[in-house]
């Protein structure tokens, strides 16, 4: 069952990458839009957490946790990583383009992945690298290249950006640990959200001041309403991350949702592509590959528990 959530997540997060890529384009200014993103689903999960008693009282318990040092500071502060991750993103892509980019971070997401599932740093406890992970791991890392190759050809290879997207894609890891955590002590996903979205902002905003002091400027806003409509995406994938992390782990939480990324990102340019040619045989295979892989993986992993 969590494992099926994790899938669907992902998928959000392709819808979501769809409609911020439109709003980046229509803004001609990707913090602008990442802001905005940030601020509309900030204003939903204000309503939703400080509009109802239980919400509330799952924010006032993170706090009083933090005074108490059941939570440090830093555990309660994964927004701040995911805001560096869309400022980041913001800045490295135009640099290095999309494919290299999405390598980068899913390399830096597996590997850290199996590193802070080791050290314990998710509610689910530790987790011993095993041979079934780190294929899983490796397996996962070459169909994403395998399904963004086309894009490749677009792209420039450049030692500082690809190092700073690596870094990011651990922070998206240690992310996911520290919501988990986080969670299991507010005991409702939303108030975790809060603390996201709420830090994230922050990040971004300052990210797009400096961006507009250096001269950068911001097309009007859209009238189209879909595009302010990733923020509700971002809370869903927040929120439901937050709550089932400590049910699988932070590295097969990874691998599966890159799955559901790619299988979204298959509908998404069936239905509705950002471009022509968006959808070909090689997002395809690396989509299949991956599901063929976490498949196997897992029933590797299952005939050695059993041994």
């Amino acid at each position: 069952m969590f494992a099926i959530f994790a899938v669907l997540i992902g998928v959000v997060v392709a819808i979501q990458s769809r409609i911020n890529g439109q709003l980046s384009v229509d803004l001609d200014n990707g913090l602008a839009a990442a802001l905005v993103s940030f601020l509309t689903g900030l204003a939903l999960v204000t309503v939703l957490v400080f509009g109802f008693k239980r919400e509330r009282a799952a924010l006032f318990r993170i706090f009083v946790a933090v005074k108490n040092k059941e939570l440090l500071t830093w555990e309660v502060m994964g927004g701040v990583l995911g805001g560096v991750f869309v400022a980041a993103q913001s800045i490295v892509v135009p640099q290095i383009g999309v494919a290299l980019f999405t390598i980068s971070v899913v390399a830096g997401q597996t590997v850290s992945s199996l590193l802070v599932d080791k050290a314990g740093i998710t509610p689910s406890g530790k987790q011993k690298i095993t041979k079934p992970r780190i294929l899983g791991a490796v397996a996962t890392l070459i169909a994403v290249a395998i399904a963004v190759f086309p894009d490749l050809t677009d792209s420039e290879f450049r030692f500082l950006p690809l190092t700073f997207a690596l870094i990011v894609g651990v922070f998206a890891s240690i992310q996911q640990g520290m919501n988990g955590r986080v969670n299991v002590i507010a005991q409702r996903p939303l108030a975790t959200a809060w603390l996201n979205f709420a830090s994230g902002a922050v990040v971004v905003l300052v990210a797009l001041s400096v961006d507009l002091a250096l001269g950068a400027t911001i097309e009007p806003l859209p009238s189209n309403f879909w595009v302010y409509t990733g923020g509700t995406a971002g809370l869903v994938f927040v929120a439901v991350s937050a709550y089932i992390i400590k049910h699988l782990g932070v590295l097969n939480f990874v691998i599966l949702n890159i799955a559901g990324q790619l299988v979204g990102a298959i509908i998404i340019d069936w239905l509705a592509p950002a471009k022509a040619g968006s959808l070909n045989g090689y997002l395809i295979f690396g989509t299949v590959m991956t599901i063929v892989s976490i498949a196997v993986s897992k029933l590797y992993e299952a005939r050695k528990t059993k041994a």
